[in-house]
């Protein structure tokens, strides 16, 4: 392969050691050399292939610390419906719109809705299995939250399912019940994606393929060169190795596998330099807070909302999703293998219990560089902040939680205290930890500099600021989704930042964001996607 050398530009690096350089030389999918023209012209074995970057701003190629690409294709495209209330904004119209589908359908054909949102759809009322049933008598029908977290099924859903009055509630699993034992409609957690299996299964893989492809295009069209598979089973690795065969522009994959395989096993690998790898284990240890499932010290807020819309108890303060026993022993299990583990947390209990836990087994096994790593973060308080910091332990922000939830989050479900540390991602940088940000795609789409804005604002999605204490600067905002997440997923050495010997990953964009308004990141253009040192996507 020809060297490649990029000039013409405003390079930003992320690496102080070769800040502001002239030009990028790259060559064989690694980047050669960062300085001057002139010497990189005198150091060049041949005649190379110039790239005249016009004036626009190169990077190292964005990373999402926590996505599903995969899982995200599943739950997007045809036959699948979005509800999704930026699409459909009222629940009676989501219901206007199931009713519209279940008309055409085929008499037994697997029907499934996406994007149902209790604190975002308009009116919403909890639905029902024999609501379901009179609209589709006939069809398996299943309709799942925005947050992924919670499936409601009519009876024909729950056959196909094999959920019944018999089916014991797996372990970290909920099967909502009546008095007799009979599901009443709603299921949450590891049986909710076991349960989707069926439909996609009936789907088949024809469809399936086609969507990953689409779902892989839009994570480099915005500028994604790597992100993550946090929900990985064994099963997956056929569809990667086939996208990677087929020559799809398949961004890096830092897997990490569900802890819920029956031996506890992992399967170690690192496919084709760097392009999927196992980087450790992940646990739900409990839920989302948009459903109620999450453990606080301080209950949810009480009102027509919180009791009836979430049909929660007044007092509600959630709860974990495993038995803390087996919980323990499973953390144990992958640590014992010396898995870096990637841990859901959400409620500031949950984080206790887990930091507990963590805090043990690290003083009877010491392990210097564990890179633990907590999901999501929501209601972290800042001692918890400061006991993970002496710890090694890591937070990965789900930033989006504020500009998609953020009015409820403040107005309905915890009140402007609570809500102004909500995803405290700027406490947890000021005290110096190497945070990432994450979209957690298919529950928010992928675009790094949406989460940049994110972060950098606080904006709610009805304009006001959620904490503006918590604001990142926007270089904190930006390692948070270069350097810093490839610290966090162990490829700092190799991914990151525009600096010899790492791949050469970039992204070009039509404005340079350090220099952008904070309101307007997300409006900056992503030019090329370069991936292993070719130019997989451009908008020319």
């Amino acid at each position: 392969m020809k060297e490649t050398l990029f000039h013409g530009g405003t390079i930003i690096t992320v690496d102080e050691s070769t800040a502001n350089p002239e030009v990028v030389v790259a060559h064989d999918g690694t980047i050669k050399f960062t300085g001057s023209r002139s010497e990189a012209e005198r150091n060049l074995s041949g005649a190379p292939t110039y790239v005249d970057l016009d004036g626009n701003c190169l990077l190292p190629g964005f990373i999402d610390a926590h996505s599903h690409p995969l899982w995200a294709a599943k739950t997007r495209g045809s036959p699948v419906v979005d509800v999704r209330p930026e699409i459909v904004p009222t629940f009676d119209a989501v219901l206007a719109k199931i009713e519209r589908r279940v008309a055409v359908a085929e008499p037994g054909e697997y029907l499934l809705f996406f994007g149902l949102d209790t604190q975002l759809h308009h009116g919403f009322k909890i639905l029902t299995r024999e609501q379901l049933d009179s609209i589709a008598p006939d069809n398996p029908l299943g309709v799942q939250t925005s947050n992924c977290h919670a499936l409601y099924l009519n009876s024909a859903g729950f056959e196909v399912c094999g959920i019944d009055e018999k089916t014991p509630t797996p372990t970290g699993s909920i099967i909502e019940r009546s008095v007799c034992g009979r599901p009443t409609g709603k299921i949450a957690e590891a049986i909710t994606w076991q349960a989707l299996e069926a439909f996609y299964e009936a789907w088949g893989d024809d469809r399936l393929c086609e969507e990953f492809e689409k779902c892989i295009h839009e994570f480099i069209r915005n500028g994604i060169t790597t992100t993550t598979e946090h929900l990985y089973l064994p099963f997956y690795k056929t569809y990667y190795l086939s996208a990677l065969k087929k020559g799809w522009p398949l961004p890096r994959i830092a897997a990490y596998q569900q802890a819920i395989t029956p031996d506890m096993k992992v399967e170690p690998m690192n496919i084709q330099n760097d392009r999927l790898w196992m980087a450790g284990v992940k646990i739900h240890a409990d839920g989302s807070p948009f459903i109620g499932n999450i453990w606080l010290s301080r209950p949810y807020l009480e009102n027509q909302f919180t009791l009836v819309n979430m049909n929660l108890p007044p007092g509600h303060t959630g709860s974990v999703n495993y038995p803390e026993e087996y919980f323990e022993k499973m953390v144990r299990n992958y640590v014992s293998q010396g898995w870096q583990m990637s841990i859901h947390t959400q409620g500031d209990r949950t984080i206790d219990m887990v930091l507990d836990l963590l805090d043990q087994i690290l003083s009877e096994v010491p392990r210097l560089d564990h890179r633990f790593r907590l999901e999501h973060c929501a209601l972290m308080r800042d001692d918890q902040i400061e006991r993970a910091i002496r710890m090694g332990v890591l937070s990965s922000f789900f930033i989006n939680h504020i500009t998609h939830w953020g009015a409820p989050i403040e107005d309905v479900l915890f009140g402007p205290e609570r809500a102004a540390h909500y995803i405290p991602a700027g406490t947890a940088a000021k005290q110096g930890m190497r945070i990432s940000l994450h979209a957690d795609t298919p529950m928010t789409d992928p675009s790094c500099l949406e989460l940049m804005q994110a972060a950098m604002t606080r904006r709610a999605n009805d304009g006001r600021c959620l904490g503006p204490g918590e604001c990142l600067e926007v270089e904190t905002a930006l390692r948070a989704v270069t350097i810093d997440a490839a610290y966090q997923i162990g490829k700092e050495d190799v991914l990151g930042s525009i600096s010899p010997g790492k791949h050469a990953d970039f992204v070009v964009l039509d404005a340079n964001p350090l220099q952008t308004d904070s309101n307007c990141i997300r409006d900056i253009k992503v030019k090329q996607t370069w991936l292993a040192g070719e130019c997989v996507w451009t908008n020319d």
